[in-house]
């Protein structure tokens, strides 16, 4: 059975796509923020999450401590004017372990339970060891240049194929499904958001490029 949106969206977004803020109790029983964080999807119900604690944070995690952690990673289109949001994800979870780095950047691991996501008008729970068999995103880590790589190269031909023919408004691309083999991209006023079809599955930004320039040339 293919997965539910619910369960590509959790996966998409614990893959590394999104924006992550964790909330952390550390050991001086407070609550804390790490800001900018990256996070990486490990298995088995675990993502392991680098950032910085906030400006005015106090937070001490020591490494190999267990504290007590609530993530929330939201996913927008990258392009701003867009304003589109495409997914957001909320869940309790417990840091199994902790790394300290220069500049008090910090590493945790965190074992996450029940997620509560939100995609594209989807709404629902999945546990988050549920998500091993859903396909991984190919493009999580590199999702943050995709959209403005792809507007600089084929913003003109976007714009074309979508019926504006304003280079100057090219489509707004909020990425590449989880199988890559699709870019998707929001068209019009109400920002729908249409697939569009790759030869072959595109697992870096290279590919994306090469498909694009392919399946302009078949477009056009």
């Amino acid at each position: 059975m293919a997965p539910n949106p619910i369960e590509n969206g959790a996966r998409r977004l614990l893959d590394g796509s999104g924006v992550a803020t964790v909330a952390v109790r550390g050991t001086r029983n407070r609550s804390d923020v790490m800001v900018s964080a990256r996070h990486r999807w490990v298995g088995g119900g675990s993502i392991v999450v680098t950032g910085a604690p906030a400006p005015w944070s106090g937070l001490i995690v020591e490494p190999g401590s267990s504290v007590e952690v609530v993530v929330m990673i939201d996913e927008f289109a990258p392009i701003v004017e867009a304003k589109v949001h495409v997914a957001s994800l909320y869940g309790f979870g417990v840091a199994r372990s902790a790394r300290q780095g220069e500049g008090w950047v910090v590493e945790i691991e965190i074992d996450l339970g029940d997620l509560q996501v939100r995609r594209l008008g989807h709404q629902g729970t999945v546990h988050a060891r549920d998500l091993d068999s859903v396909p991984s995103d190919p493009l999580a880590a590199e999702a943050a240049g995709l959209a403005d790589e792809i507007r600089a190269r084929f913003g003109e031909h976007l714009a074309i194929l979508a019926g504006s023919g304003d280079p100057a408004h090219p489509p707004f691309v909020l990425g590449v499904d989880p199988d890559g083999l699709h870019l998707l991209t929001a068209l019009g006023r109400d920002a729908d958001v249409v697939h569009l079809p790759f030869m072959t599955r595109a697992q870096s930004l290279g590919d994306v490029v090469r498909e694009m320039g392919q399946y302009v040339a078949r477009a056009s």
